[in-house]
């Protein structure tokens, strides 16, 4: 403590006298323990004295034992019993003193007694001698040969681990050429007088090529132990199969390789992949299930998707050996991704083989089940009493095949004499409709999970192609006895979305448990959401935007000023309206969502109007009108030939690959991510605008991916010239001199653009003509669109979740931008319409609203969008229009047009108080689009 002075020294104490401190009880116990500790290490010193002297006596008095059995062994043999003895004391030495000291010179000594021996060797001290020198692996071999060739020359004595020490020699020597294929041979002689587990290690070795020995060996063995295949890892089998694939060589199959090939197989769930290929192939493929071998390895596995294996291995499928070519066609058609398709599109093409598995799973009792169902799916229990695994397996390759066949062929043929009839596919989407939906409701079935992703697939593929065909009737996709309530779904979806932004925040609130059957509607929601109606989805789609802008201002609120959240503010000028907004809000991101303030200058200077709503609205859909318009100073969109759709313009991508204009394409993405914003903001805001996208850009947003069918939307003419190409034979093919590349005219230069590598030296004939036309497609449709694509979806997706977006198809998406296009509610317009210096009873509103029904559906289009801007109905109805549809007395001039605000739904009506001066003057405004006041 510091005392009062400021002096912090301890005070000095000096001892004037001669007494001495006294020891303390405290320093007397611990002198005591540090004594004790110290006796403890002396004994403890001592005792390890004596035991390491132990130790190096007798490793001594061993030193000298063995020095004096080697001085004996090496000593001449005259008759049986010297023989014995010498062979007991080689035992003793391969065993205890080889091993440790690599004493090479003995192990010469045993090889030439053995060689010159003339007497025979017991048979219990040949398996002695064999097991002692297991695990020696320096000059053995030869020893053991010797021992093998002269004392069971037929090698019919059982050794133990035998063949296993000669795999570990093999595998962890440098031997190489013959010494390595005496060993080979060897370990092929003994085979299972080892164990089977111990001599099928022999196949993880690779093998150079062909051995029909070898094959006439392994043959009959996997066939008998096959079972016990299902105890080695995946790669173990993987290496296997690659070694009898190599052994095999190219002789005839027979039947037993087939099931030996199923054997190794069938134990596996992986996918193989080259130690030598990149990372980046396919972003889909399961990672964790990648299992990475030698280039060799593959090769051999390459084998299993040649056209005659496929083809022989289908053979048995249509055949009685169904269940064998299962094992094998169910685990190769996902073992090497890049080949998968061979074995799907082997079974397309064959005639009739898709109606042999109809024919065949509808004919099963369960197919009956699901089909003659009255509900929508089938309970647990029900399911399980049910239990086929065959006829699972059966389903699950038929659907995988199935769903490529969908891929590659076009709506044109999508009901082809040799495939399924339209009955057919029917009758199966019935069944495949109710395994869906059972299991999603049924999650207690793991084994199935591949069954499920591949079903929901399926019905996907299917449901698109119905939007395109229209061959199902509407009410096909409404649940018979599962409901929704929205509500819920809203809620749950809701805490899903707060859980996944808060996901690095620290949680203080408790998870709320959600009913097995409300997590099966929401997956529903997220994988099949055409089973809810789209206006239900609609007002999710709502609920989750006002949900997010709530967060995003409680982010932004201030809670020491109680200010609202800063807004963006911008001045923009009518004749630079795209590039002053640009300037303003490109690099906002998400903060975007927030409210903005926009000041209009055009001409004479600055515009009036307080901003409720109605000039945020007239901002964003005048920079959607200039900024999609293809005509553009930048030309970022392009509209489609057929239906004037726009997509982004395939000239940015044209240039960026040429290398052209570097700079100004880069310029042109930035402004297609600030649109991608735009309409993400109009989403955000409820605001519909008068665009029409290309279904096959809009699958983009929704993660969905383009088809050959989809070019019809992009060049219809091209698509069904594409279609004739297919009716041709080879030689009006090879007439026609096409190759596989396609000429792009950029700057009024044309350039060539490869389809496929070495485009121009690959002919197109009969034989690639479907992979030719595919690539077409993938270029047209997303080689040069994927640049544009991807930065307007950055700017979309900063607004928008990209997982709200995929619980719509594009048809529904375009609905979402710009409305219904189902004729216009009347009823529900009446009642959500605000009058303003008019009351509901005025002769001209009675007047207004007999000319409103008497229009044809397109005047009445015409009119909303007129007031709205947007031709279409909003999608909720009149009611959820913000503003307001709003009807507003302009005076008793009775030679005025009426006249609109469009940011405001503002419908400007001069009291005609005559019905036919009304219908002529609001027809006439309408027609000619006259008029805009921002007031």
């Amino acid at each position: 403590m510091i005392n009062f002075s400021g002096s912090s020294t301890k005070r000095r104490v000096v001892n004037l006298g001669d007494r001495k401190t006294p020891v303390s009880s405290r320093s007397f116990l611990e002198q005591s323990r540090i004594t004790r500790i110290q006796r403890d290490q002396q004994r403890t010193q001592e005792k390890s004295a004596v035991t390491l002297q132990c130790y190096i006596r007798r490793y001594l008095d061993l030193m000298r034992y063995s020095q004096s059995l080697i001085n004996e062994s090496k000593q001449e043999v005259s008759n049986e019993q010297e023989w014995i003895r010498s062979i007991k004391i080689n035992i003793i030495l391969c065993k205890w003193y080889i091993p440790s000291h690599k004493d090479v010179g003995l192990i010469q000594t045993i090889y030439s007694k053995l060689d010159q021996s003339g007497w025979a060797l017991h048979e219990n001290l040949y398996n002695s001698l064999l097991q002692a020198l297991i695990g020696v692996f320096i000059l053995i071999f030869q020893t053991i040969k010797l021992l093998m060739d002269k004392f069971n020359s037929d090698y019919n004595m059982k050794v133990a681990n035998l063949t296993s020490y000669l795999y570990k020699f093999l595998h962890q020597s440098q031997i190489q050429g013959d010494q390595k294929q005496e060993v080979l041979d060897m370990i092929y002689a003994i085979n299972i007088r080892d164990s089977f587990e111990n001599f099928i290690q022999v196949l993880k070795l690779t093998y150079p090529g062909p051995n029909i020995n070898y094959l006439n060996i392994l043959r009959p063995i996997i066939l008998q132990n096959q079972e016990e295949l299902g105890q080695f890892e995946e790669l173990d089998l993987i290496q296997m199969l690659a070694s009898y694939l190599a052994i095999l060589g190219s002789v005839d199959y027979t039947k037993d390789d087939f099931v030996i090939i199923a054997a190794l197989l069938v134990n596996t769930n992986c996918i193989v992949g080259s130690e030598v290929e990149t990372d980046d192939n396919d972003s889909q493929v399961d990672q964790g299930r990648i299992v990475h071998v030698d280039k060799s390895v593959v090769t051999q596995l390459e084998k299993l998707y040649t056209s005659n294996f496929i083809k022989s291995t289908i053979t048995l499928l249509t055949g009685e050996n169904n269940s064998l070519a299962l094992k094998i066609l169910l685990p190769l058609i996902t073992l090497i991704p890049s080949l998968t398709g061979k074995i799907s599109m082997f079974i397309s093409i064959i005639p009739d083989c898709f109606y042999w598995f109809y024919q065949t799973i509808q004919g099963n009792e369960i197919f009956d089940m699901f089909l003659n169902s009255d509900k929508d799916y089938i309970p647990s229990e029900q399911l399980e009493t049910h239990s086929n695994d065959k006829f699972w397996k059966l389903v699950l390759l038929f659907e995988k095949s199935y769903s490529y066949w969908l891929i590659v062929s076009n709506d044109l043929e999508s009901f082809a004499d040799d495939k399924l009839s339209l009955i057919h596919v029917k009758q199966y989407l019935k069944f495949l409709r109710t395994l869906c939906l059972t299991l999603v409701f049924n999650n207690n079935f793991p084994h199935y999970s591949e069954l499920k992703q591949i079903s929901i697939g399926l019905l996907n593929q299917l449901y698109l192609k119905n939007l395109r065909l229209k061959f199902l009737n509407q009410n096909f996709w409404i649940p018979r006895s599962i409901t929704f309530d929205i509500d819920v779904l809203i809620r749950v979806v809701a805490e899903e979305e707060v859980q996944d932004s808060d996901e690095e925040e620290p949680k203080f609130s408790v998870t709320r448990t959600v009913p097995n059957e409300v997590k099966a509607r929401v997956e529903i929601l997220k994988t099949m959401p055409f089973f809810i109606s789209f206006k239900d989805r609609v007002r999710i789609f709502q609920a989750l935007i006002e949900l997010d802008r709530m967060r995003a201002s409680n982010t932004s609120f201030n809670f020491f000023s109680f200010d609202e959240p800063a807004r963006l503010s911008a001045d923009i000028r009518r004749e630079n309206l795209l590039v002053d907004a640009f300037n303003a809000f490109n690099k906002s991101g998400a903060s975007f969502k927030n409210r903005i303030q926009v000041v209009f200058y055009n001409e004479y200077g600055q515009e009036a109007g307080i901003d409720g709503g109605g000039i945020t609205k007239e901002f964003l859909t005048s920079v959607v009108k200039e900024g999609f318009n293809p005509e553009n100073e930048l030309k970022l969109f392009k509209e489609t030939l057929s239906h004037n759709q726009l997509y982004p313009n395939n000239d940015i991508y044209d240039k960026l690959h040429l290398g052209l204009e570097m700079e100004a394409q880069q310029v042109r993405l930035q402004y297609l991510r600030f649109l991608g914003m735009v309409v993400g903001k109009c989403f955000y805001e409820n605001v519909l605008i008068d665009i029409s996208f290309a279904p096959f850009f809009l699958n983009k947003w929704c993660n969905m991916k383009n088809s050959i069918n989809d070019l019809n939307y992009l060049d219809s003419e091209l698509f069904v010239n594409l279609m004739k190409l297919t009716k041709m034979t080879n030689e009006e093919l090879e007439a026609l001199d096409l190759n596989f590349t396609i000429y792009e005219k950029v700057n009024q230069k044309t350039y060539l653009f490869d389809l496929a590598p070495n485009g121009q030296s690959t002919q197109v004939n009969s034989s690639n003509i479907l992979q030719y036309i595919h690539q077409l497609s993938n270029f047209k449709l997303n080689q040069s669109l994927t640049i544009q694509t991807r930065s307007f979806l950055q700017g979309l997706f900063s607004i928008i979740s990209s997982n709200w977006l995929n619980m719509f198809d594009c048809f529904e998406l375009q609905m979402l931008i710009s409305g219904e296009p189902t004729d216009v509610n009347i009823n529900d317009w009446k009642l959500n319409v605000e009058y303003g210096g008019y009351l509901e009873n005025d002769l001209t509103i009675k007047y207004f609203w007999q000319v409103v029904e008497e229009m044809t559906k397109e005047q009445r289009f015409k009119l909303i969008k007129f007031v709205t801007s947007v031709g279409r109905v909003p999608l909720l109805g009149f009611g959820s229009l913000n503003p307001k549809f709003g009807l507003r007395n302009s005076g008793r001039d009775g030679d005025r047009l009426p006249t609109a605000s469009t940011c405001v739904n503002l419908l400007k009506l001069p009291d005609y108080q005559n019905k036919q001066i009304l219908k002529e003057k609001l027809l006439y405004a309408i027609s000619i689009d006259s008029g805009f006041d921002l007031s």
